[in-house]
């Protein structure tokens, strides 16, 4: 499985771009376990700037799927 995004709460921090601190921020990571471990933390800036693609986040995908021109089944 790839690279998980999720928002941490509650937890203050330095992001990993910039070194601001930051309270509550999108952090991206592993799950193992059903635990997230974070890779990289980020600012909200840095974040847009990274602009993530289809997460929990930014549910918008920058990236739309084809639209469909004809039926699958005739």
């Amino acid at each position: 499985m790839g690279p998980v995004w999720k928002v941490i709460r509650n937890v203050k921090d330095a992001c990993s771009q910039c070194g601001v601190e930051i309270v509550d921020f999108p952090s991206v990571g592993t799950v193992v376990d059903y635990h997230f471990h974070p890779a990289e933390k980020f600012c909200w800036a840095c974040y847009r700037y990274n602009s993530a693609l289809l997460d929990e986040i930014d549910p918008r995908d920058s990236r739309p799927y084809q639209p469909v021109t004809r039926p699958i089944v005739p």
